[in-house]
C-alpha cells in the first residue's frame, strides 16, 4: 500500500510540472501578434488541455499525501485521515469534471463551489501544518503542508488573474486582434505567471523535502 501510494504521489507531481509547462509554452503562443486568431485560438485550446493535468494533480496530491502520513504516523494522525483526504479528492475532481463538461455551462454555480472548496482547502492545511509541528510530526512532513497550502493559494490567485486576461481574449475572438488587446493580454498573463513561478518553486522544495534532499 505505501509503495503504491507513493508512486501515485510521485506521479502527481509529475504530471503537475509537465502539465504546467505545457500551459506555459502554449501561452506564448496565445499572445503572439505576428499569429492569426485562429492560430492563437487554436494554441489556446492547447493550453485548456494540458491545464487539466495540474488541476487533476493537486487533489490526488492532496489525498495521496494524507494517506501516507495516516500510514507513517498512525500514533499521531487517525485513520479517519485518509478517508478524510481521499474524500475532499472525490468532490474536488467532481467538480472539476463537471465544470469542464457541459454541466459546467449549465450550472455555472459550480464555479463558486470549486472556488470554496479550495479556500476551505487552503485554511485547513494552513492550520494542519502549524498544528503539525506541535503535534510531533516531522518537521519537514509539516513544512510540506504549509507549502502546499501555498501552492493551492497560488491557484485560487492564478484564477482571478486570468479573468482580466479572458476579458481580453474574448474581445480579440468576436472583433480581432488589436494593439490594445494585445498589450492587455500580455500583462495580465505577466501577472499570472508570477503565481505559477511560485507553484513551480514549491513543487521543487516539496519534491526535496520529501525525498530528504533538505533536511527540516
Amino acid at each position: 500500500m505505501h509503495t503504491a501510494l507513493l508512486y501515485i504521489h510521485v506521479l502527481a507531481l509529475v504530471y503537475w510540472l509537465g502539465g504546467d509547462l505545457g500551459t506555459y509554452l502554449s501561452s506564448r503562443h496565445v499572445l503572439r501578434s505576428d499569429l492569426g486568431v485562429e492560430s492563437r485560438q487554436t494554441a489556446f485550446k492547447i493550453l485548456m488541455e494540458c491545464d487539466m493535468g495540474p488541476r487533476l494533480a493537486m487533489p490526488i496530491i492532496l489525498g495521496s499525501g494524507c494517506h501516507l502520513a495516516a500510514l507513517l504516523w498512525p500514533t499521531l494522525l487517525p485513520a479517519e485521515t485518509a478517508l478524510l483526504g481521499w474524500l475532499v479528492v472525490a468532490i474536488w475532481m467532481g467538480l472539476i469534471a463537471a465544470l469542464h463538461s457541459p454541466i459546467g455551462h449549465r450550472m455555472p454555480s459550480l464555479a463558486q463551489w470549486d472556488l470554496r472548496l479550495r479556500f476551505a482547502v487552503v485554511c485547513t492545511l494552513l492550520a494542519a501544518g502549524t498544528y503539525g509541528f506541535t503535534l510531533g510530526l516531522p518537521g519537514w512532513v509539516a513544512l510540506k503542508i504549509l507549502i502546499f497550502a501555498v501552492l493551492v493559494a497560488c491557484g485560487i490567485a492564478v484564477r482571478f488573474g486570468l479573468k482580466p486576461f479572458a476579458l481580453a481574449y474574448l474581445q480579440m475572438i468576436n472583433e480581432g486582434a488589436s494593439e490594445a488587446g494585445n498589450t492587455a493580454m500580455i500583462t495580465h498573463m505577466g501577472v499570472v505567471r508570477r503565481y505559477v513561478w511560485i507553484i513551480w518553486l514549491g513543487l521543487f522544495v516539496n519534491a526535496a523535502l520529501g525525498l530528504r534532499v533538505i533536511t527540516f
